[in-house]
């Protein structure tokens, strides 16, 4: 396997579809799809990085300061990360975090022909995080595997993770999940997505199988269940998005609310989401609910932290570029279009979820900061 790290920085490609412009520093049954095509899953790679120490959980603290590294100068950790390993390669472009993303991506997406490539971007080059894909091969969770992870991003665990057949769900061995249980108690910060395909109507849900079972030592479990669906809900201009139902916000057909006080909620009015997985928990903290189906939850667990979201419409290019191969892209400059100002990019707020959801999973590293006008902290 091979890694997946792009060492340039995404500044100019970024600022040409986040809008308002950002200014960088220079540091089976049906699927969810609502048309037809093919989704890119990307490469399968492994890679080493650095165990995370144990920080802070004040709030204030972890969503200020600059986007880049607050280096010591050498390439070591600097003085906010005290005992946090940083790596810097011989052009500049410095790592302080570790992400590992475990599963398939999505393969369905704005015209049902989507990529994850703009995420996987923006974690490996505008950030001072590094992404390592596990998504062809299920890896064994060690405690030596896991040292060299800050984040382990849960996504869709199972054999093939094509469109309309995903395969047997991977399963983990009892050592397995004591051993991330451990990682999480010990600091680790773990993100799970749901929603990949099926909207329960008929056909089986293999997506929560894997992650539930890895999730079992949390108040966390994902119901396998089809909510947030354009079908049932009624999504007027919907389409102007690429289909996804707002979670969250103004829109019309919008559906739940974002809550302002918790560090996932804050500052984000609405994304999107296209049949997705409720969340049944009693203790952790609710995000994102609708006050029947709750959307987005978090916790803490001993020294860890763990961010659970119903849905993976969050990971799509087409819903960080707001531009999809169905989209006509004039209608979003045509004042007399419904679809006027009101591409995806637009009227989502997809980089503050990230940044919400890794900044508060990664509570232990602090140079993983920003400074971006599309970034409210």
């Amino acid at each position: 396997m091979t890694r997946h790290h792009f060492a340039t920085r995404f500044c100019a490609v970024l600022a040409s579809f986040w809008l308002p412009v950002i200014a960088c520093s220079a540091s089976g049954g049906g699927g969810e799809g609502n048309t037809a095509g093919n989704g890119a899953g990307g490469q399968s790679t492994s890679g080493a990085g650095s165990s995370s120490s144990t920080g802070s959980d004040d709030f204030d603290d972890d969503f200020g300061g600059d986007f880049g590294l607050t280096t010591s100068g050498s390439g070591g950790p600097s003085q906010a990360d005290a005992g946090h390993q940083t790596t810097c390669d011989d052009a500049g472009n410095c790592t302080c975090i570790n992400i590992a993303s475990i599963g398939h991506e999505g393969v369905w997406g704005p015209c049902s022909s989507d990529s994850t490539t703009a995420l996987q971007n923006w974690l490996n080059t505008q950030s001072t995080a590094q992404v390592d894909n596990y998504n062809m091969e299920k890896p064994t969770l060690t405690p030596e595997f896991l040292a060299k992870y800050d984040v382990i991003l849960l996504q869709w665990m199972v054999t093939k993770g094509v469109q309309n057949d995903d395969g047997a769900p991977w399963q983990f061995t009892a050592d397995e999940v004591n051993a991330l249980k451990d990682w999480v108690n010990n600091g680790g910060g773990l993100i799970a997505l749901s929603g990949y395909q099926c909207n329960g109507q008929g056909c089986t849900v293999h997506d929560v199988t894997a992650t539930n079972q890895l999730l079992s030592f949390t108040d966390i479990q994902f119901n396998a269940d089809g909510v947030l669906d354009p079908a049932q809900n009624g999504c007027p201009n919907c389409n102007c998005w690429g289909g996804p139902v707002p979670v969250g916000g103004p829109l019309p057909g919008s559906v739940g609310t974002w809550n302002q006080d918790t560090p996932i909620g804050k500052d984000i009015q609405s994304v999107g989401a296209y049949v997705a997985r409720s969340i049944k928990s009693t203790t952790a903290i609710v995000d994102c609910t609708d006050g029947r189906n709750n959307f987005a939850v978090h916790e803490e667990v001993g020294k860890g932290r763990v961010v659970a979201y119903g849905d993976e419409w969050v990971t799509y290019s087409g819903q960080w570029l707001g531009t999809a191969s169905c989209l006509n892209p004039q209608m979003f400059t045509d004042p007399n279009s419904p679809c006027y100002q009101r591409s995806a990019a637009q009227v989502f707020q997809i980089p503050q979820f990230w940044y919400n959801a890794v900044k508060y999973a990664a509570s232990s590293v602090e140079c993983f900061t920003i400074e971006d006008p599309a970034i409210v902290k």
